[in-house]
């Protein structure tokens, strides 16, 4: 996965603002994957989920460029890659761990703006 993987995103007001309006121009795609980002999981969290939506970091990195994504900071590279491989190795969906920012083994660190 990119380096995007491991970055937790929250919503911006324009963000929330895209998806109350319906006469708004963001495609169904982004508007799908802006309804779900939570502010506590990273971009690797919804792979497994969005794969539909695939290449996923590129919407989020399009969401940001756009200010309907903001960075709140990123979980520890070593549990993203953890996380990755039990994905990669066919690990039941609903059998993965969760890593977000509410999890201390996740390595959470906020970002200081």
């Amino acid at each position: 996965m990119s380096a995007i993987s491991d970055v937790v995103f929250a919503v911006t007001s324009k963000g929330f603002s895209a998806m109350r309006n319906d006469e708004f121009t963001l495609k169904l795609d982004l508007k799908t994957v802006l309804t779900l980002v939570d502010g506590i999981c990273p971009v690797a969290q919804y792979s497994p989920f969005l794969r539909a939506f695939a290449p996923l970091e590129e919407k989020f990195e399009l969401l940001e460029r756009t200010g309907h994504l903001r960075r709140v900071g990123a979980v520890s590279d070593t549990v993203v890659k953890k996380f990755e491989t039990s994905v990669q190795q066919g690990v039941a969906v609903s059998q993965l761990h969760s890593i977000d920012a509410e999890h201390k083994e996740s390595g959470f660190a906020p970002f200081i703006l």
